[in-house]
């Protein structure tokens, strides 16, 4: 046994288990793509080559799974935000979630959960124009279009939510 190697090997572990750690402390504050969670690896200045081993790691066991990722976050943005689904599929993209990727974890809910894209602009507009019952009328429709903009719905759905509300979509 050559002792001259002996500190690069166990320098090399400590470093792998460091790393492992840090990823598994990232995914147990919150669920990452595999492409956030290797940019936020490198950007804490762990080793490339290091950071691809964890990340294999992590998929094999099974606790970085892009296409579960992807379901997670759409079910909480259609549920909770009230998101769009444009708004979803171009936030997954930021996250390193390819499209077709994207788009398929939303049907998926639709599928398994009776989850609706569609269905969660009447929620949302509902409810906001609840808020906005002690403005003047033109004011709350203003605020309700701008609201849902934000929010990624098109101009069609938010006229047609508007209109299943009984306010003119005209601002």
């Amino acid at each position: 046994m050559n002792p001259s190697r002996e500190p690069k090997a166990e320098s090399r572990e400590r470093r792998s288990k460091t790393t492992y750690d840090r990823a598994l402390n990232m995914l147990a504050f919150r669920g990452r793509s595999t492409a956030e969670l290797r940019r936020q690896l490198l950007k804490k200045g762990e080793q490339a080559d290091e950071v691809e081993r964890v990340i294999a790691r992590l998929t094999e066991q099974r606790l970085l799974n892009d296409t579960d990722f992807a379901r997670q976050y759409a079910r909480l943005k259609l549920t909770a935000a009230g998101s769009s689904r444009f708004r979803i599929i171009q936030e997954l993209g930021r996250k390193g979630i390819a499209k077709p990727m994207a788009e398929e974890a939303i049907e998926n809910l639709k599928e398994a959960e009776g989850i609706d894209a569609s269905e969660s602009i009447s929620r949302v507009a509902e409810k906001k124009w609840k808020t906005l019952a002690r403005l003047d009328g033109q004011t709350a429709r203003r605020r309700l279009y701008a609201f849902l903009a934000r929010r990624g719905f098109n101009p069609d759905e938010i006229r047609a939510a508007m209109s299943a509300l009984g306010q003119d979509a005209e601002v």
